[in-house]
Formats: C-alpha cells, sequence, structure tokens
C-alpha cells in the first residue's frame, strides 16, 4: 500500500513539472527570447523582444560599433552613405537615405529593426511610424556618439547575445575613459579662459555656422579648457549651432577677444581647404586680417575623431590645440584604434594648424 501511494506521488510530480515545461515554452515560444526595455537615446524607453540577431542601420557610428564589437554580421542592410564609407557593408542590402529608408528594402533583409540617430542625421517621425504600420518595423534612436554614447552600447548590448562584444566593449570603455581623464587632468591645470570658435565645415559654404554651447562639440571643447566666444557675442540659439554675422565675428576678432577657431574638417577634404572655407565666409570682410588668423591659432581637425567612436582621440587634439602637453600622441591613438578593430582608414592628417605658408 505504501508502495502505490509513493508511485502515486512520483507519477503526480512528474505530471506537474511536464506541465509547469509546458507552460514556459509557451511563454517563451519555445526558445530564449524574452521583453527588453531599453533607453534611447532621447530618453524614451523602448521594449525590445530579445535577443535580437539582425539590424538594418541608417547610423555609420552604429555601424562602426558593430564592427567594433566582431558583430557586423548583424548589419543586413545599410543606408548608402554608410556603405559607400565603410567596406565592411559594402554587400549588406542597401536601403536608401538615411532619412528615408526603403521600408520594402529593410523587409526584404529580414530585421525588424532599424537604427536611427535620435536628432541629427535622423528620419522623421511620419517615416518612423510608416515602417512601423506598414512593415512591423522598430525604430531604435541610438546616437552612438556625444553623451549618450557609452550608454547607446550598453543598450544595444542589453538585446543581442554575444559574450564577446561584452568583453570587447569593456576593454574599448576602459581605454576611452583612461584617455578622457589623462586630458581632463591636464587641462585641470591650465591656466586662462581663452574664447574659441567651433566651425561647423560642412554646414558653412556660404554663412559662418558654429557649434554653440548646446551642441557636443560645444560642451566638450568647453570642458576641456576655455568658453565659447558666441557667449560673449549674445548669440544664441535654441538649436546646436548659430550663425552669427560676419561684422559680428570680425570685430570681436579685432577687439582683441577671439584666440582660437576650431574647424570640424570635411571627409576627404585637405585641411587648406576647409581653412578656406573658413576665410571665405568673411565674405567682402577680409578674414585673412583676423588676429586669429594672424596668430596662426586656426586648427583644423579630422572629422572622424570629433564625433562617434574614436572622439576620445579628439579630446587629445583639442587640448593640445589650446596648448595642453597630454603626453599623449593622436596619431598613435588612431593607429592603436585601426589595429584594434579591424579597420583601414587613412587619414591625409589629423589635426593641422593654419594659415600653413
Amino acid at each position: 500500500m505504501d508502495r502505490k501511494i509513493a508511485s502515486i506521488a512520483i507519477v503526480a510530480v512528474a505530471l506537474i513539472i511536464v506541465a509547469g515545461a509546458i507552460v514556459l515554452i509557451g511563454d517563451n515560444g519555445g526558445d530564449d527570447t524574452h521583453k527588453v526595455v531599453i533607453k534611447d537615446s532621447l530618453g524614451n524607453d523602448v521594449e525590445v523582444t530579445a535577443p535580437v540577431t539582425s539590424f538594418c542601420t541608417v547610423n555609420t557610428n552604429a555601424a562602426e560599433f558593430f564592427q567594433m564589437l566582431s558583430i557586423k554580421d548583424m548589419i543586413v542592410g545599410a543606408d548608402k552613405a554608410t556603405i559607400s564609407s565603410l567596406d565592411t557593408y559594402k554587400n549588406v542590402t542597401n536601403i536608401g537615405e538615411h532619412k528615408n529608408p526603403v521600408g520594402e528594402k529593410i523587409a526584404e533583409t529580414g530585421s525588424k529593426f532599424v537604427i536611427s540617430q535620435a536628432e541629427a542625421r535622423s528620419m522623421s517621425a511620419a517615416t518612423e511610424q510608416a515602417l512601423k504600420d506598414n512593415y512591423g518595423i522598430t525604430v531604435l534612436r541610438l546616437n552612438f556618439y556625444g553623451d549618450t554614447m557609452l550608454r547607446d552600447v550598453e543598450q544595444l548590448l542589453k538585446i543581442i547575445s554575444s559574450d564577446d562584444a561584452q568583453k570587447i566593449f569593456g576593454e574599448y570603455k576602459d581605454t576611452y575613459k583612461k584617455t578622457v581623464d589623462a586630458v581632463m587632468d591636464k587641462a585641470s591645470k591650465a591656466s586662462g579662459d581663452p574664447s574659441f570658435l567651433f566651425f561647423f565645415t560642412s554646414m558653412s559654404s556660404t554663412n559662418g555656422t558654429y557649434y554653440n554651447e548646446n551642441s557636443e562639440l560645444g560642451k566638450i571643447a568647453e570642458s576641456i579648457h576655455g568658453h565659447n566666444a558666441l557667449k560673449d557675442m549674445k548669440v544664441t540659439s535654441s538649436t546646436k549651432t548659430s550663425k552669427p554675422a560676419k561684422e559680428t565675428v570680425f570685430d570681436y576678432d579685432k577687439s582683441g577677444k577671439l584666440d582660437y577657431v576650431f574647424i570640424r574638417a570635411v571627409s576627404g577634404h585637405a585641411a587648406a581647404a576647409d581653412y578656406q572655407t573658413f576665410i571665405k565666409t568673411g565674405g567682402d570682410l577680409n578674414f585673412n586680417e583676423l588676429n586669429v588668423v594672424k596668430n596662426k591659432n586656426i586648427f583644423v581637425i579630422e572629422t572622424d575623431v570629433l564625433s562617434g567612436p574614436r572622439d576620445y582621440i579628439g579630446y587629445v587634439c583639442i587640448a593640445e590645440a589650446f596648448g595642453i602637453d597630454t603626453g599623449l600622441d593622436y596619431n598613435e591613438l588612431v593607429n592603436y584604434f585601426n589595429k584594434k578593430y579591424g579597420f583601414d582608414v587613412k587619414y591625409g592628417y589629423i589635426m593641422e594648424q593654419s594659415p600653413v605658408e
């Protein structure tokens, strides 16, 4: 009698275990999928079913991080600018322009996610909604640059499955923080409060456009040393760039107040060409006569080290331009980055002081 009761109990327990397993399989769709809430670059919570195994991107910075993290095969489609600038992705599906990717092309890849920047170079809300309504595609607005860059990578790592990527990011983050900390330590000992302008070359073919205190580059430069001259000029803007009148820039310099001009280069341009773009914004005013030009305190900096995964190198460039000896070599840092993460990017220069005689 005791054996019979014991046998019944064992069978009952087994049935409970099997039933529980069936429930678990039903909840998870028979695999390891699970819901994860990530925070995009705008601070919005986005629920994602993880792990995600494929993405499309209209964000070149994101594509570079996928290559760095050895998960480039997860990118199955990209905008044409990313494909043309990164050989790694020349064979993925071209999904069109970064602001208006083609939904049919994204759907053809089988991916349900497309990564876009959150603000600059981002797709419109209407395009995002159309992708969701017509194709069930979720837009992940992750910048992969600026204030949220490291956090953006951390959010990505939450929704993929790759121990290698986690390890690589840990090493990158360590290099990043050590470099920035070294720059900031030396900068904290620098004296004075020089004024600067940060020229946005690709937005300045006719009018002079500069990064203001709301911009990532404006904030970085001020965190290192000095202050943005736009504040002194009383030029205000709700956006990240400002366009002071050429007369305002000219008069400010002539009063002896403008100490430095940083120029964000255009990829593929010679430094001299971008320097001349700045000079030409003076129009009928001769910017060659500016004191900051005569003092040769114009610094043209390669765009790739001012945003995205290499921006810690940009910290070194800006500090060195200010005359702060960081003890670091930005050329060596670029070479290390290329070798470490499998890039073969060759620059004609990283930073050039102008004018060159």
